[in-house]
C-alpha cells in the first residue's frame, strides 16, 4: 500500500490591512447606506444608540447586524451581489493593494501550499475581492451573511421586499478564526500566518511562522511580548515604523 500524501503547508492571510488597505466591509456598508437618502437618515437617527453598542463586546454583534440591515434592507439578492462586485472592483484596485504581502501569497500558491484567507470581512465581499485579485485558488473563511425574513407592507402596491442580508452569521474574528480553521479540517499549528492586527493574536499563536504587516513600534512590541519574538514585521511603505 502506498503511504498517504503528506499534508500541504497551510498559509493563512488576513484581508483588511494585510492584503488591501482599509476596512472593506465598513466602506461597503457606508456606500450602500449613502446610496439612498432614507437609509442615510435612518442611520443618522440611530447612530447614537448603535455607536454606543459597539463599545460593548456582548452586544456589538447586534449593532453590526442592525447596520447591515439598514444598508441592505429591500435589496434583492442579485442586486446586492451586483453592488458588492462593483465595490470590490474599486476596493481591490492596484492603488489599494499591499504588494509585498500579495507577492508572498502568490509565492505560497506557486509552491503548492494550501492558502486560506481568514477575515472578519463579510463573505460576499471577501470572495468578490479574491476574484478581482485573481486569487480563485485560495479558500475564504469570512463573516457569513444569511438571508433575513421577507416582509409585506400594508399596501399591496409595495409588494414583497426582502431584508437581505438581515443578520450576520458565524463570525470570523479573533479566536473565531482559529475555530473556523479547525472546523475546515486544518491541523494546527499552521505553517504561516500573516496579519496587521493584534486582534489576530490567537491566529499568530496558532502558527509556526508569524508575520505582522506594518506594525507601529508600540504595536510590534506588544505583539512580540504576547506572541513571542518570532513575529517578523513586513514593511510595505516608506516611513514604516517611524515615530511621528
Amino acid at each position: 500500500m502506498s503511504a498517504p500524501a503528506p499534508e500541504r503547508p497551510v498559509a493563512v492571510f488576513d484581508l483588511d490591512g494585510t492584503l488591501l488597505r482599509g476596512d472593506g466591509s465598513a466602506r461597503l456598508v457606508r456606500r450602500l447606506i449613502l446610496r439612498d437618502w432614507y437609509r442615510a437618515v435612518a442611520a443618522l437617527a440611530f447612530a447614537p444608540v448603535l455607536g454606543t453598542m459597539l463599545f460593548f463586546p456582548i452586544i456589538r454583534r447586534y449593532a453590526l447586524t442592525a447596520v447591515i440591515w439598514l444598508a441592505t434592507v429591500g435589496l434583492p439578492p442579485d442586486r446586492f451581489q451586483v453592488l458588492v462586485d462593483e465595490f470590490a472592483a474599486g476596493h481591490a484596485a492596484q492603488a489599494n493593494q499591499i504588494p509585498v504581502v500579495l507577492d508572498r501569497l502568490r509565492a505560497h500558491l506557486d509552491a503548492g501550499d494550501r492558502v486560506v484567507i481568514a477575515t472578519g470581512c463579510v463573505e460576499p465581499l471577501a470572495t468578490a475581492v479574491c476574484r478581482v485579485l485573481g486569487l480563485e485558488p485560495v479558500e475564504v473563511i469570512a463573516a457569513r451573511l444569511r438571508q433575513g425574513r421577507n416582509f409585506v407592507w400594508p399596501s399591496r402596491a409595495c409588494g414583497m421586499w426582502s431584508a437581505l442580508p438581515a443578520a450576520t452569521g458565524p463570525a470570523s474574528y479573533g479566536i473565531e478564526k482559529v475555530r473556523r480553521l479547525t472546523a475546515a479540517g486544518i491541523t494546527l499549528p499552521v505553517a504561516y500566518a500573516y496579519t496587521d492586527s493584534a486582534a489576530d493574536l490567537q491566529l499568530l499563536l496558532a502558527a509556526t511562522n508569524r508575520f505582522v504587516v506594518d506594525p507601529g513600534p508600540r504595536q510590534l512590541r506588544r505583539i512580540q511580548v504576547l506572541a513571542g519574538p518570532g513575529c517578523t514585521p513586513l514593511n510595505s511603505r516608506p516611513g514604516w515604523g517611524r515615530r511621528p
